[in-house]
């Protein structure tokens, strides 16, 4: 018994994201089905991706009249990144002070709102602040959001007495990967926002203003940072910041969904009709 490859169906090849699809006959009656990914570009990448259903390349014999594998490989798009978010978290409800809120006056007045933003935003500070930590800062190869309080900022929770400090950069240059971004971003050393080099002493507006307690003063030097639930709260935030941005291929093996149903079905159809010449058709694998 003997298949003739040639007439095997390539109808079902879905090419969702521009694949390149060869179908070669050989004179020894087999026939291969290859794929290849577009050109990248300056605003996208493809990576061919496969696995144990698919292959850069895929061979029909006349001994079996199907393609083994089933399908071949997909192009995974990746996307640049165009900035970095980082947000971190200390427990403080111990210390008694509800740092970035309206409350801190007097000798505490430089945790207030506006100073604890002052002290992430001033170019002059050489100790507090992301421009002192964030290495794409240091090396001036991105640039501070300051002109959006959700992005870079700080806010406390009374509930939990955590104070949750967060900043967001924009790279100059096109970073592809995370592991290139987190190093741009991720702070070198410890991020801090007490014993600040400069002086903050900006007021909140009376109105929101509740006491004044000029005679406490507070040693946050040894307050440790909440690793675990900064980390948490970071990886929330990046999917709000950058749903469009990827290094993991959201639509991986998303080609070809359609035609992959319908393959799968042919599929076990051949192996049972083998012998009555039912064929299957090549496609991009489906998720």
């Amino acid at each position: 018994l003997s298949f003739v490859c040639s007439s095997v169906l390539s109808s079902g090849i879905n090419a969702e994201y521009g694949e390149i699809i060869s179908i070669e006959s050989y004179d020894n009656g087999s026939t291969i089905a290859s794929v290849s990914c577009p050109a990248d570009t300056d605003t996208i990448r493809y990576d061919l991706q496969t696995s144990s259903r698919s292959a850069e390349s895929t061979e029909c014999t006349k001994e079996t009249g199907y393609y083994d594998p089933g399908f071949v490989g997909s192009c995974a798009p990746q996307y640049p990144f165009s900035t970095g978010y980082v947000e971190k978290t200390w427990s403080i409800g111990s210390i008694g002070v509800p740092v970035c809120t309206s409350t801190p006056s007097g000798s505490l007045i430089e945790y207030n709102t506006v100073n604890m933003i002052a002290k992430l935003e001033n170019e002059n500070e050489t100790i507090c602040g992301p421009r002192n930590v964030a290495p794409c800062l240091i090396s001036g190869n991105c640039t501070l959001v300051t002109d959006d309080d959700t992005k870079t900022g700080c806010s406390y929770a009374s509930s939990t007495g955590k104070l949750s400090i967060f900043y967001t950069v924009e790279f100059n240059f096109t970073i592809w990967s995370k592991t290139e971004r987190n190093a741009m971003k991720d702070p070198a050393s410890t991020l801090k926002w007490y014993s600040c080099s400069q002086n903050y002493t900006e007021t909140m507006s009376k109105r929101k203003r509740s006491i004044d307690d000029s005679s406490k003063l507070v040693d946050f030097s040894n307050v440790i940072e909440d690793d675990a639930a900064a980390a948490a709260e970071m990886e929330h935030q990046q999917q709000i910041e950058e749903p469009s941005t990827t290094d993991n291929y959201p639509y991986f093996m998303g080609v070809g969904v359609v035609a992959g149903i319908a393959t799968i079905a042919i599929l076990i159809t051949a192996i049972v009709l083998k012998r009555r010449r039912t064929h299957t058709p090549v496609a991009t694998e489906e998720a």
